[in-house]
């Protein structure tokens, strides 16, 4: 299988099934961006491991460009209904760590959960990086307290969503649902 092959798809299938499941990664963001919000909204926990496991899951079942379409909506639908400051910044975090995800996850079978740690590693740092940027520049966070705040949700993203991505992922694969 050619690289392109194992990067991109856009089959009808691929397509149609991402906007279905891009509907349910919608849904849940708005859920868990209002409760990140009473919570704490400077430490996206909830949010931003949601954000993590539907964008490794979209790649692994849809390839791109369903991850990036599918993080572009969302980032459109969070500055729609401004439910977070940070809703511009998702932009950058929601394309760049899908193309992140993607671009490591090609280099291995993910059937081992160290491949869906080191994908989502991937993943979480870039768009955190991005999340840290909004906490700078748009919360007016100090840059110290931004990057610990980024810091956390990309440790507790990449383990809770790399393991959540491995088990549904698997189950999927099981299930002859891919």
């Amino acid at each position: 299988m050619k690289m392109n092959e194992k990067l991109f798809r856009t089959d009808t299938k691929a397509l149609v099934g991402s906007v279905i499941v891009g509907i349910v990664f919608l849904i849940m963001m708005q859920v868990t961006g209002r409760i990140d919000g009473i919570l704490d909204p400077t430490l996206l926990l909830l949010n931003g491991t949601c954000w993590a496991f539907f964008t490794g899951l979209i790649i692994l079942m849809y390839k791109q460009p369903a991850g990036i379409i599918a993080g572009l909506v969302e980032a459109i639908v969070a500055m729609a209904t401004g439910y977070s400051a940070l809703a511009f910044f998702f932009l950058f975090a929601n394309v760049i760590g899908s193309i992140a995800y993607s671009l490591i996850a090609v280099n291995f079978s993910m059937e081992k959960l160290s491949h869906h740690i080191l994908a989502m590693l991937g993943c979480t740092v870039t768009g955190n990086f991005c999340v840290m940027l909004g906490l700078i520049y748009a919360i007016h966070l100090d840059w110290k307290v931004a990057l610990l705040s980024a810091s956390i949700t990309t440790l507790v993203g990449t383990i809770v969503a790399g393991t959540l991505t491995k088990s549904v992922y698997s189950s999927l694969q099981k299930s002859n649902l891919l």
